[in-house]
């Protein structure tokens, strides 16, 4: 878990510490104030309750989920074998004393303080406690059970009846970091995909997501999910085309049914160049759609965020030589953007990109010289010696987030003072480099993450 969250974890246990003691100084002081203290609460059990009261905040940092279930069951098992062993008429065994205790969850009491068998009128008040603290557990276990069976049912029921949810197609790793986001922000969210693994439907129903699995021609799925009552839609697909498809057959719903729609956004994600032009192109000389339709692509979105954050490089630098490794994704992005940016300033710095990445040749394409470089079988350091050059900055945007960062620490021992940034979606490497860059005096920075634009804020959902 990543230092912040760790950090934001502890702060929490000391908030729900605090309250959970504010509470049990509440709750002494009305048993004892308005409950007859006998002599059922003498020295040993007053000690035994002391230290578990004082002791239970360690056993509510490790299951703050079960707490509440843990703490009144231990409750009535502490005072209920306690009271059924000493304050019984007859002297019963320690599992006669247990039988009896287990009993009380049964919401079944054992009347075994009169010497007739019959009820007293008024009952220790160690056994009050934990007769109450079993039937408290007991009702509470019944109700959340029967709650969390039907909680993804009631939470549809509901989305169906008000609405006012967001629904996102497609579920992966970027997906996944802006249901995260919604979710922090409270926000009702619905995915929807062909497939979940059991660990990513619990994982998502913990979150409170609801989840729907189903096939992408399955059109009875845009009314289940109440689609014209939706805030935003998210065609958010691991495949393009997938997209596209979903796009084209709500509209194809949505002019059948003619239902007046709440929809205020649609999003698109397209990573494909081919498919942005013809989409821009399609909306440009058609009618248009029912609905707003906004295309994005996470990589741009990060590339962009990046070169805002670093427009001073434009205008405060004598040169600009600037060393891409890698023309995937986030690699032809940046590049783009930073032709963007030199054109948006009018700097008069000069600029200049070398791009190390699948190319069959080295050429020259105006002010970028491509080279040839294969992460798998060519050695990285002997590709930049070889061209000979000294670059300003240096942009790792290999396909693996481990060899981006290898690779970064490499080149900052032979480039000592020029900036390396890399990029990272991996939770796990990014913590990692955040250890390297803290504990040592390295050039290394983030370009930034998929989390950092894939956020309710900056999609203005």
């Amino acid at each position: 878990m990543e230092a912040y969250m760790m950090e934001g974890n502890r702060s929490t246990w000391k908030h729900v510490t605090l309250y959970y003691y504010i509470t049990i100084i509440v709750a002494i002081t009305l048993i004892f104030g308005f409950a007859p203290v006998d002599d059922s609460i003498d020295g040993p059990i007053t000690i035994i309750l002391t230290l578990y009261l004082l002791g239970f905040p360690i056993v509510l940092r490790y299951t703050y989920r079960y707490a509440l279930h843990i703490f009144l069951f231990m409750l009535a098992f502490i005072t209920g074998f306690y009271g059924f062993y000493h304050l019984s008429v007859d002297n019963h065994s320690l599992t006669n004393a247990l039988y009896f205790t287990f009993r009380l969850y049964l919401i079944d009491f054992a009347d075994v303080f009169t010497v007739d068998g019959t009820s007293p009128t008024q009952y220790p008040l160690l056994l009050e406690i934990a007769r109450w603290s079993a039937a408290s557990y007991t009702i509470s276990t019944v109700f959340i059970a029967m709650y969390r069976t039907l909680e993804m049912r009631i939470l549809l029921f509901r989305i169906q009846r008000l609405g006012k949810h967001h629904i996102i197609f497609g579920y992966h790793e970027k997906s996944h970091l802006l249901i995260e986001d919604l979710r922090n922000h409270r926000e009702t969210v619905v995915v929807i995909d062909e497939s979940f693994s059991t660990d990513a439907i619990q994982r998502l129903e913990e979150m409170g997501v609801i989840v729907l699995q189903t096939a992408i021609h399955d059109q009875t799925i845009f009314s289940k999910s109440a689609i014209h009552k939706a805030k935003s839609v998210i065609l958010f697909e691991e495949k393009d085309e997938d997209s596209l498809y979903t796009l084209m057959e709500l509209e194809n719903v949505v002019e059948r049914q003619q239902k007046p729609m709440r929809l205020q956004k649609l999003i698109i994600h397209l990573e494909n160049v081919r498919y942005q032009k013809e989409l821009t192109s399609f909306i440009e000389n058609m009618e248009g759609f029912s609905f707003h339709v906004e295309m994005i692509n996470v990589y741009n979105m990060l590339s962009v965020k990046f070169w805002q954050e670093h427009e001073h490089l434009f205008t405060k630098s004598e040169r600009l030589d600037l060393l891409v490794v890698g023309n995937g994704k986030i690699g032809t992005e940046m590049i783009a953007e930073a032709e963007k940016m030199y054109e948006k300033v009018h700097a008069s710095v000069r600029l200049s990109l070398t791009v190390l990445g699948d190319f069959p040749t080295k050429a020259y394409i105006g002010n970028q010289k491509h080279i040839p470089f294969y992460a798998e079988t060519d050695e990285l350091v002997t590709v930049i010696e070889n061209d000979e050059k000294d670059f300003t900055h240096i942009f790792i945007c290999l396909e693996e987030d481990y060899v981006d960062l290898m690779e970064g620490i490499d080149l900052s021992e032979i480039f000592p003072e020029t900036p390396i940034f890399m990029n990272f979606s991996d939770k796990m490497i990014d913590h990692t480099f955040k250890i390297v860059t803290t504990e040592s005096e390295k050039t290394l920075y983030s370009m930034g993450t998929l989390k950092d634009v894939l956020t309710k804020e900056i999609l203005k959902l």
